[in-house]
């Protein structure tokens, strides 16, 4: 199978002022994020990237390849995982994804707005695309996560000029006065708009269904 991933890097290479990386290990709530930052206005998302439940930008339903599972169960995915509309995770080489992906830039590209790309790649990432911006979620392993599968017990910063390192456990705090001084200092980095309350409201909803997520493996 053909890999078309240089073609994606030739066109986010033109027009890097368009995109946003987004990089994260597995478990540390990349989507989470990306729909965070997903909530200004300055960032394109079809829907309310902050919206419950599944409506328009809601939470898609994800069916795993079993050739290749997702990091978590089934039940953690639909009970704790917030999959974004795209689902497009760099680098992947696929043509007919690759267009898909295309396809969504075409419109962001006409409302004249961002738009945000997953990544479990980090230094590699960085390095190949130093003029596109990059959020990277690091610190000690979110403990208000309680999967099946271990998280990497922690992710390293960064250090490159086009990368913001953004502790997992203080973007998604439960203390207020930390996730906002967090998330004003992202929004200020990435010049876009905060958009404090609905982001607050849907980050502790995110908390609280891992809580409860919790409670059903004890019980």
């Amino acid at each position: 199978m053909t890999d078309y991933t240089y073609a994606l890097d030739i066109f986010l290479d033109k027009f890097p002022k368009n995109f946003i990386f987004i990089s994260f290990p597995f478990g540390y709530g990349g989507n989470t994020l990306n729909r965070v930052i997903s909530a200004s206005p300055e960032i394109y998302w079809h829907g309310d990237s902050t919206s419950y439940p599944d409506d328009i930008g809601g939470f898609p339903v994800i069916y795993d390849d079993p050739a290749n599972p997702h990091f978590a169960t089934f039940t953690e995915q639909h009970l704790c995982c917030t999959h974004t509309e795209t689902d497009f995770m760099y680098p992947d080489g696929k043509r007919t994804r690759i267009i898909d992906l295309l396809n969504i830039v075409k419109v962001a590209k006409f409302t004249d707005k961002k738009l945000c790309i997953n990544s479990h790649s980090s230094f590699d990432l960085a390095k190949k695309h130093t003029k596109i911006p990059m959020v990277r979620l690091c610190g000690k392993a979110p403990t208000f996560r309680h999967f099946t599968k271990p998280i990497p017990i922690n992710s390293q910063s960064i250090l490159f000029n086009n990368v913001i390192n953004l502790d997992v456990n203080n973007i998604f705090s439960s203390d207020y006065s930390i996730f906002e001084t967090t998330y004003l200092d992202l929004c200020s980095k990435l010049n876009i708009t905060p958009r404090i309350n609905r982001v607050r409201a849907f980050i502790l909803l995110w908390l609280e269904k891992h809580e409860r997520y919790k409670k059903l493996k004890i019980s």
